[in-house]
C-alpha cells in the first residue's frame, strides 16, 4: 500500500507540464495561421478589385482577334479603344512582331508575298501499337515571282513532346535551280513548351526557278517539297514553319505570322489591368499561342 501511495505522489505535477507544451505549440502555430488567413482575405479582396479589370482587359482581346480574322487592319501597328467595358475604357494594340516563341528571325521585307511556305502532316506510323510514332512532314515553298529565289535558313517549332528523328530531306524538286534541302546544317533550341529546329543553307543554296507564268489566268508557279519526321505520341499539335530568303527584298517568309495583342483596362481611380497574347496569324487560320496577364 505504502509503494502506491509513492507512486501516485510522483504523476502530481505532470498535467501542468502537459498543459504548458500544449500552450507553447498553439502559440507557435496561431500566430502563423492568422497570417495566412490574414493573407488570403487581403489576397481575394485585391483579386475581386481586379476582376472586373481582367474581364475588361480580356474582352479587349477577344475583340483584337475577332478584327483579325473579320476585319484585319491595313497596316501595323494598329490602335483602338473600347471606351465602356465593365465600366472601364479599354486601349487594343495590335503589331507585328519579329520572334517566335522567343527566337528572333526578322521581319518581311517589301516582297515577302513573293514566295510562300505550307507545312503539311502526310503520314503518322505506329509499328508497335504502344502511342508513340513516327510523323513525317512535308514542307512545301511556292516561288510566286519570275525571278529565281535562294533559301538561306528554314525553321519549324514544335511541341518538347516531340523529338527530331531525320531530315530535312529532297522531295520533288523538279523546280529547284541548285542546291539541295539534304545539305541544310540542323540546330535546335527549347524555348518554353516548343523546340525550335533550324536549318542553314551555305552557297550553293537551293535554289527555287522563277515562275513560269506568275500573271496568268490561272498562275502558274513553280513549287518544290522537302520532308523530315518527328517522333512523339500520337494526336500532338502540330508545327509552324517559316523561311529565310538570301533576298533582303523578300526577307522572312512565314507560314504563320506571328502578332502581339496588349489590352489595357483602366479603372476611374487610375488603376490597369494588361493582358499580352502572342497570335500565330495566316491568311484562313488564327492560332493563340500564349495569354500573360501582367
Amino acid at each position: 500500500m505504502k509503494c502506491l501511495k509513492e507512486i501516485h505522489k510522483k504523476e502530481s505535477g505532470q498535467a501542468l507540464i502537459l498543459v504548458v507544451i500544449l500552450l507553447l505549440l498553439g502559440g507557435l502555430i496561431i500566430a502563423p495561421l492568422l497570417g495566412f488567413m490574414s493573407t488570403g482575405l487581403i489576397t481575394g479582396q485585391v483579386f475581386e478589385k481586379k476582376m472586373g479589370g481582367l474581364y475588361a482587359a480580356d474582352a479587349g482581346v477577344e475583340d483584337a482577334l475577332w478584327q483579325l480574322i473579320n476585319n484585319p487592319p491595313a497596316s501595323y501597328p494598329y490602335s483602338y479603344s473600347l471606351p465602356d467595358v465593365n465600366g472601364m475604357s479599354v486601349s487594343v494594340l495590335i503589331e507585328e512582331v519579329t520572334t517566335l516563341y522567343g527566337v528572333f528571325v526578322g521581319g518581311g521585307g517589301v516582297h515577302e508575298h513573293w514566295l510562300e511556305v505550307e507545312s503539311e502532316l502526310v503520314g503518322y506510323e505506329d509499328p508497335d501499337g504502344d502511342g508513340t510514332g513516327v510523323y513525317t512532314w512535308r514542307l512545301s515553298h511556292t516561288n510566286k515571282h519570275n525571278s529565281n529565289v535562294s533559301i538561306h535558313s528554314i525553321t519549324v517549332s514544335y511541341s518538347t513532346e516531340l523529338s527530331y528523328l531525320s531530315g530535312l530531306d529532297d522531295e520533288d524538286v523538279a523546280g529547284l535551280a541548285d542546291g539541295s534541302f539534304n545539305d541544310g546544317i540542323r540546330d535546335e533550341v527549347v524555348a518554353g513548351s516548343k523546340k525550335i529546329s533550324t536549318w542553314e543553307f551555305e552557297p550553293p543554296r537551293p535554289t527555287i526557278d522563277g515562275a513560269p507564268d506568275p500573271e496568268g489566268e490561272p498562275p502558274v508557279y513553280n513549287t518544290v517539297t522537302c520532308t523530315f519526321q518527328l517522333v512523339g505520341p500520337e494526336g500532338a499539335e502540330g508545327i509552324t514553319a517559316y523561311l529565310v530568303t538570301s533576298r533582303s527584298d523578300i526577307g522572312t517568309v512565314w507560314e504563320y505570322e506571328p502578332m502581339k495583342i496588349t489590352a489595357t483596362a483602366q479603372a476611374d481611380d487610375g488603376s490597369t489591368v494588361v493582358i499580352e497574347a502572342g497570335v500565330l496569324q495566316s491568311s484562313s487560320t488564327l492560332l493563340v499561342g500564349s495569354w500573360q496577364i501582367e
